[in-house]
């Protein structure tokens, strides 16, 4: 199997995480996983170094203009600043974990939020997941497209009105490039799925960890809750239930 256990990290104590503001609400039975869930063995060649593609591109031109923008500098300082301090910095680039929500044109607002300082620390669970999962080579080819959410934005969005991108603890990402991907990307997207439902099978329980795919495509990861979704919001779609 590609992951062998867990280093300490990635305790179930580590990843206690309190939401500012957020009271603790019952799991909709529609995400619940099914009782005891088949577990799946991948058999994984050579180790490799997890893939750095999209540490080659330059920050969006977008991102370089918000960035010269009123105070924003200084504000991703203190929250990068405060990712080193907890040592889940460099994961993926600091622009891709300011990204909002993509429809945030059609919304009136930014490409790019800091949440405010007390929202930080909900954040580090769900990044050492995803430092872990890239460390495993589980996630390749991938790119995060939407972290913070303010309430607004994430209604107008489309997003749940309990979304955890609201409190700074959920991560969107995108498997493969951007556009029309070619056979091989296909192969390598379908091939990440299955290794992505071989973490949250194994390890899921343990970390409190939601797994969802969108309609879009986008792949959803948080420390919320163990459950699996797809595009219908309910586990009869996840790429987890079979």
């Amino acid at each position: 199997m590609i992951i062998k256990s867990l280093p300490q990290i990635l305790s179930i104590s580590f990843f206690t995480l309190g939401l500012a503001g957020c009271t603790t609400t019952t799991l909709d039975d529609r995400h619940l996983p099914a009782s005891q869930p088949k577990r799946i063995i991948i058999q994984q060649q050579a180790t490799t170094a997890p893939s750095a593609k999209y540490w080659l591109k330059q920050p969006p031109a977008d991102y370089i203009v918000w960035l010269n923008q009123d105070n924003n500098q200084q504000r991703v300082a203190r929250y990068e600043q405060f990712l080193k301090d907890n040592k889940v910095d460099g994961v993926v680039p600091m622009y891709q974990l300011l990204r909002s929500a993509r429809d945030w044109q059609k919304c009136n607002s930014t490409p790019y939020a800091v949440p405010s300082a007390e929202l930080w620390s909900n954040s580090l669970a769900t990044i050492k997941i995803l430092k872990f999962m890239v460390d495993s080579n589980v996630l390749r080819d991938f790119e995060v497209t939407s972290v913070y959410r303010d309430y607004s934005l994430n209604i107008c969005a489309g997003g749940a009105p309990r979304s955890k991108h609201v409190y700074n603890a959920a991560i969107d990402f995108r498997l493969g490039p951007e556009g029309t991907p070619s056979t091989e990307d296909l192969l390598i997207i379908e091939d990440t799925k299955i290794k992505l439902c071989n973490f949250w099978r194994d390890y899921g329980q343990s970390l409190n960890m939601g797994l969802g795919v969108y309609a879009s495509g986008q792949i959803h990861i948080d420390t919320q809750g163990y459950r699996t979704w797809g595009p219908d919001l309910t586990r009869n779609t996840s790429i987890c239930h079979f």
